[in-house]
């Protein structure tokens, strides 16, 4: 086997393993989602899971503000402007969580819808994804 051949085949397996951006997202959206749900503060530990879940998702969101926001981001305005609302609320809705002032539920609920919109990306592209 030639080197270019052996590269091709390294690059195309790599490419197969990273998967795309919106599969990268999804994994990310329900790993996070699943430890938020997960954590039960009055458990032991339960606090520091939370702790550690909210900040993993306010770390996301943050990313998420920012990419969208970014001027070369071609997203539609309108949908510009829902993720920018939610990232928002994310990071205001998180603080009372870790303050105990509120429950993380609805922070679980908008990543649930995040993630059901990602999944039916993937039905209508054909890239059925069970993540």
């Amino acid at each position: 086997m030639h080197i270019s051949e052996r590269a091709k085949k390294g690059y195309a397996n790599t490419q197969k393993q990273m998967g795309s951006d919106i599969e990268l997202e999804l994994k990310i959206f329900t790993d996070i989602t699943g430890r938020l749900a997960a954590a039960d503060a009055s458990l032991p530990g339960g606090m520091s899971n939370l702790a550690t879940a909210l900040q993993d998702n306010a770390r996301l969101w943050n990313l998420i503000y920012l990419d969208i926001t970014n001027p070369n981001n071609n997203l539609e305005r309108e949908l510009k402007s829902g993720l920018i609302y939610l990232a928002e609320f994310t990071g205001q809705h998180t603080s009372k969580v870790l303050k105990g002032e509120a429950g993380a539920e609805i922070l679980v609920e908008i990543n649930k819808n995040i993630i059901s919109g990602k999944r039916d990306y993937f039905k209508r592209a054909g890239k059925v994804e069970a993540a």
